[in-house]
């Protein structure tokens, strides 16, 4: 499924968008006039159904009933309200957040930031979901070279991730995602399901993200006008995929592909202020991290590109330019 997104048995897309913000790449989904409730948010983005808990009973002998059979302790499994799917099997201590809850709490906290929620959606069959508000959108040399800045909150129904809300940006040309921190923060803010949900914890976080953005704008500026040569190019790459070891990195599966990238291939790779540039360099990277590891499934790979293993290598590209 190259869009990523959850397809229900009908063939509905659980995905909505703000149609003021402009149609998505995928061209999928259900558009969001301004205004729009959110009622009609969470009917849209196929997040009108609850996480559900039961029992996990498993039979020890052929012929047995549920009441024969033996009941896992200390678990349970979740499983979606509308069809009955099951999601995972977790710890009985497991706080549940559920996708509605989760859509409200991010619109309530939007409006004080006089955001709007921009999209809303799930993945994996519902097993993560997540939302969307646009912070901001700024250009580094080339108006044709447009980067939005977002906040971005997810949790999941499987044990698999945290209940996050990050700071997120998307270069429009070729979709490839970023993280924004300021200075020395952090990129986000991470609430477990061991724990309650702390709203005042993701509050002061979001009272953070003029002050982020503006960091994050000075510099994609700042690593469009550094020049970077073929040789630097190589070295820096070898270095990433090679975590500090350049022999290493040079002999790896993605330092063509990274390179092919930087020198024309990318999205966007021509464009005034991206050619030959760190911040040109840095994109062939985010481009490789998002469209070309490979990935067992393309929900996979966008899971990985936004909260797993890729993310934290586009870190370290940043890390690399500092």
């Amino acid at each position: 499924m190259s869009h990523e997104l959850t397809q229900r048995a009908d063939g509905t897309i659980e995905f909505a968008y703000l149609q003021s913000h402009g149609e998505t790449w995928h061209g999928l989904g259900q558009p969001m006039l301004d205004g729009a409730s959110i009622d009609e948010w969470r009917i849209a983005a196929g997040m009108d159904w609850k996480i559900n808990r039961a029992f996990v009973r498993f039979a020890t002998a052929r012929g047995q009933t549920a009441e024969q059979m033996t009941t896992l302790k200390d678990n349970v499994v979740l499983h979606r309200s509308d069809n009955g799917n099951a999601l995972g099997i977790v710890s009985d201590r497991y706080q549940v957040v559920q996708p509605a809850d989760m859509l409200e709490f991010f619109r309530d906290i939007a409006k004080v930031g006089g955001l709007d929620l921009s999209a809303a959606g799930t993945i994996f069959d519902g097993r993560r979901f997540w939302a969307t508000a646009k912070i901001g959108e700024a250009a580094p040399l080339s108006v044709q070279d447009r980067i939005g800045g977002f906040i971005l909150i997810s949790s999941s129904a499987d044990g698999s991730a945290a209940t996050e809300v990050r700071r997120t940006s998307t270069r429009v040309v070729c979709r490839n995602t970023l993280a924004i921190a300021q200075g020395e923060g952090k990129a986000s803010v991470k609430i477990s399901h061991r724990t309650e949900f702390d709203a005042d914890k993701v509050k002061a976080f979001m009272g953070l993200n003029t002050a982020a953005w503006d960091a994050f704008r000075h510099q994609i500026v700042r690593l469009a006008n550094v020049p970077v040569a073929q040789d630097k190019a190589e070295n820096l790459t070898a270095l990433l995929l090679g975590k500090g070891d350049e022999a290493k990195g040079r002999d790896m599966r993605g330092f063509d592909k990274v390179l092919s990238l930087f020198n024309g291939a990318g999205m966007g790779a021509n464009l005034e202020g991206v050619r030959g540039t760190a911040w040109g360099w840095l994109n062939a990277v985010t481009e490789y991290a998002d469209h070309h590891v490979r990935a067992t499934s393309d929900q996979n790979r966008m899971a990985s590109a936004q909260w797993g293993v890729g993310a934290t290598f586009k870190a370290d590209a940043v890390a690399l330019l500092a």
